[in-house]
C-alpha cells in the first residue's frame, strides 16, 4: 500500500526508520577513522618491502568495507553481510601477499556485532 501526499508523490512512512544503537554508531566511527588512517598509511611506504600491487588492492579493499560501513549506518540488512564479506576478503588478501597479522582476526569481532543487529535493520526497498 502506497502512501501518496495531496499532489500524488510517493511519501516515505513514518515509523519505518530502524534506531541505531549507540554501540553500531560508535564501531562506524571508530572503523571509518581506522579505515582513513590505514588508507594513508599504505601510501606512506609503510608496506615497502611487499608486492607492489598490494598497496593499491588493500585501499581497494578498505573502500569497499566503507561501502559495507554506510549500509550498517544506514541500518540496511545488506551492510553487516558485505562488511563481514569484505573483512574475510581482507584476511584472505593478506595470506596471499604474505602480510597476515593475527590480530587482522579481530576484524570478525565488529563484523559479528553488525550481524547480531541485522534483526533490527531493515530490508532495502
Amino acid at each position: 500500500m502506497e502512501h501518496r501526499d495531496h499532489l500524488g508523490y510517493k511519501r516515505k512512512r513514518e515509523g519505518r526508520r530502524s534506531k541505531r544503537s549507540p554501540v553500531i554508531t560508535g564501531l562506524c566511527i571508530a572503523l571509518f577513522a581506522f579505515g582513513l588512517f590505514s588508507i594513508v598509511n599504505t601510501f606512506t611506504g609503510l608496506y615497502q618491502g611487499l608486492n607492489t600491487l598490494y598497496p593499491a588492492v588493500n585501499a581497494l579493499m578498505i573502500v569497499f568495507s566503507f561501502v559495507g560501513l554506510s549500509g550498517v549506518w544506514a541500518m540496511e540488512k545488506w551492510g553487516p553481510v558485505s562488511f563481514a564479506i569484505v573483512v574475510a576478503l581482507k584476511i584472505l588478501m593478506d595470506l596471499i601477499f604474505g602480510n597476515f597479522q593475527w590480530y587482522y582476526l579481530l576484524g570478525f569481532i565488529p563484523a559479528a556485532i553488525f550481524l547480531l543487529a541485522m534483526r533490527k535493520m531493515k530490508n532495502t526497498e
